[in-house]
């Protein structure tokens, strides 16, 4: 299989988004509003593999309903400390 050259460069890491359903697909703005956190932190978590990035059938970036569905989820359910824990570990790995 021939590898794809990526247009953005060599050693860009972010998994690029496949193209969902609509009924499977939120917006950014729509997943931070469902999650109650900034359209920022949506960013930083797509970032850092905890929201799974998505695309409509129209191209726009958002991600999928199941991994707002899991965060959400695990938000809720979380202690403090694992929450601390889960920021340090993102803000120590986006620093390597």
């Amino acid at each position: 299989m021939a590898e794809q050259s990526d247009p953005r460069g060599p050693g860009y890491w972010c998994i690029p988004p496949v193209t969902y359903p609509d009924d499977e697909w939120l917006s950014q703005s729509d997943a931070a509003r469902e999650l109650g956190i900034s359209r920022l932190r949506v960013v930083g978590r797509i970032f850092s593999g905890h929201l799974a990035s998505a695309r409509s059938r129209r191209g726009e970036s958002g991600v999928t309903r199941a991994s707002v569905a899991k965060d959400r989820e695990w938000l809720a359910t979380a202690s403090r400390r694992a929450k601390f824990f889960r920021a340090f570990a993102d803000l120590f790995l986006w620093w390597l």
